[in-house]
């Protein structure tokens, strides 16, 4: 009697760094995936509470738990290192303080193999802590299947962060071929989002929202200190640079004025900060240089060029633009 087809192996990559609060619940809800066939990576990036010892507890529980610990390097360090440890042919990743629908990476693979893609990205929810809703509107309402351009351009919309983020998706393996995540950066999805699609023919999206965003009191996203506007902002313009050499100009346009917003409400406290500050308006000044040279876009080269005019003047504007 021939025997099943053989399931592929998930690799789901969990960095870990101060969240023993958060961790058993994250890590349960990857046990309790239908999909059985996990290799649950989790690395401890120095965290200074006692994940390591929870970590271990899970590891001895199931076998397909595996640990790495490492010193602390940041998110993109932690996350690459599960990537080059991966044995999986399909890679996802889970933040530590968030947690999943059993069903999500079975319905995630399934549709991959369904739509011949290289990437599937579903819809998330945000939660408080103790798993009540945050009401959110997604912009991802419907099941379809976008070419990588076609999800470069979503980068250009609004809500785009539904289409950055790291976590809600399952990726090939040979998709970080070529690509990390840039260590001792913030907003580390800023800058490899575009990478990932550019490199897909076939991105399927699923409606439904099976990934859970924990909306904690201290959370880095829940602040923007200068640092992390800047870096904001430097990610940003490189996806814009990168948007300009491959023509996708919408996304270039878009990029780049996002960039911009960062920049114009940053204020440097320290001579370190305003260095920084100097340095991504000189980036963000070679960039508007190119963009004011493209044709067509007339709008939008407005918008750069006041900028260019009067940062204040590109401040107020902003801030009197309608609420959606």
């Amino acid at each position: 009697m021939a025997g099943r087809e053989k399931k592929p192996l998930i690799s789901v990559v969990v960095p870990v760094y101060n969240v023993e609060k958060y961790l058993p619940k994250c890590l349960d809800s990857l046990l309790a995936q239908t999909w059985q066939e996990l290799e649950i990576i989790v690395v401890d990036d120095g965290s200074p509470d006692n994940s390591w010892d929870i970590m271990q507890e899970y590891a001895r529980r199931d076998s397909r738990v595996r640990l790495i610990r490492q010193k602390n390097g940041g998110l993109s360090a932690a996350r690459n290192a599960g990537v080059e440890a991966a044995r999986g042919e399909w890679i996802g990743f889970l933040d530590s303080d968030d947690y999943v629908a059993p069903e999500m990476y079975e319905r995630l693979y399934c549709a991959a193999v369904e739509q011949g893609a290289q990437m599937v990205v579903c819809s998330f929810a945000y939660v408080t802590p103790d798993g009540r809703p945050i009401p959110r509107t997604s912009p991802i309402t419907k099941n379809e299947v976008l070419s990588g351009i076609q999800m470069m351009e979503r980068l250009a919309g609004p809500q785009n962060w539904y289409y950055i983020t790291a976590w809600n998706r399952l990726y090939q393996k040979k998709l970080f071929d070529a690509v990390r995540f840039p260590v001792g950066k913030l907003h580390e999805d800023e800058y490899t989002a575009h990478l990932f699609y550019w490199q897909c023919e076939r991105v399927a999206i699923v409606k439904e929202a099976m990934y859970y965003y924990v909306q904690r009191d201290g959370s880095i996203m829940h602040t923007e200190p200068v640092r992390k506007r800047v870096e904001g902002a430097a990610g940003m313009l490189e996806r814009a640079d990168f948007a300009l050499e491959h023509e996708v100009c919408s996304l270039a346009f878009a990029s780049c004025n996002g960039a911009l917003g960062r920049i114009v409400f940053a204020k440097g406290g320290s001579e370190e900060e305003r260095q920084a500050l100097r340095q991504v308006r000189e980036q963000a000044d070679r960039i508007i240089d190119r963009l004011l040279r493209v044709p067509g876009h007339r709008t939008e080269k407005v918008k750069v060029a006041l900028f260019r005019l009067s940062p204040g003047l590109y401040r107020a504007a902003l801030k009197m633009r309608p609420v959606r």
